[in-house]
């Protein structure tokens, strides 16, 4: 049975220390606030964030691989590639941002909230995610592919191509959600569709299963 998600994230941060400056590689950052930096290009392996805020910051072409993020929020960001693979995410909370290619094949995300942000192509190949929500977001594509995803819920979003080749699912809720495309029908197990999707998607499942699928004007014929 399919695991019903947990109450919605929500991260505090009082009392934070504003920094001008971006983190040094090595270094691990505290209870801290970065508000309107140019990270653009920053390469940064392994960076640790305890309890800080990023707020109006651009990271084009940033590199953070193996980063740590608990109890982060991620506010108004903006990045045409973001790289953030292998990352762990705990309790962030990440909202109005704007990503062209968001970059997190291998992560880790556990209790995840990702609201009213525009992102083109999220990249979760190979991925765990659990206790994670997108709402009122803008998706261009969101690849599962090879990823394992438990308690995973979209609200009043919209993505142009959901990828689930080889995931793994347990409770992938789309219902609230409009799906313009899918690919990897064959791993729908673990996802709750509402019934006008479920019908939207008839004819990608039956050809699928090896069905010729003809228009209505050439059936019968």
């Amino acid at each position: 049975m399919a695991r019903a998600a947990r109450a919605r994230v929500e991260v505090v941060l009082p009392g934070l220390q504003e920094r001008r400056t971006p983190p040094a590689p090595g270094e691990d950052l505290d209870g801290v606030r970065l508000a309107d930096l140019d990270l653009g290009g920053l390469v940064l392996p392994d960076p640790r964030l305890l309890e800080c805020a990023l707020v109006g910051c651009r990271l084009d072409g940033a590199s953070l691989p193996g980063a740590r993020l608990v109890s982060c929020l991620l506010e108004d960001l903006g990045a045409t590639d973001l790289d953030l693979r292998d990352s762990a995410w705990r309790d962030v909370v990440v909202t109005g941002s704007r990503t062209g290619v968001l970059r997190l094949e291998g992560a880790s995300l556990t209790r995840v909230r990702l609201s009213g942000s525009r992102l083109h192509h999220v990249d979760l190949r190979g991925a765990g995610a659990e206790d994670v929500l997108l709402e009122d977001c803008v998706v261009g594509e969101l690849d599962l592919t090879d990823a394992t995803a438990s308690s995973v819920r979209l609200e009043r979003c919209r993505v142009g191509r959901l990828v689930l080749t080889g995931s793994r699912l347990d409770g992938l809720d789309v219902s609230g959600a409009d799906v313009a495309r899918l690919t990897g029908p064959g791993d729908l197990a673990g996802v709750v569709l509402a019934q006008a999707q479920a019908q939207g998607f008839a004819t990608v499942l039956a050809e699928h299963l090896g069905a010729r699928v003809l228009p209505d004007d050439l059936a019968g014929r």
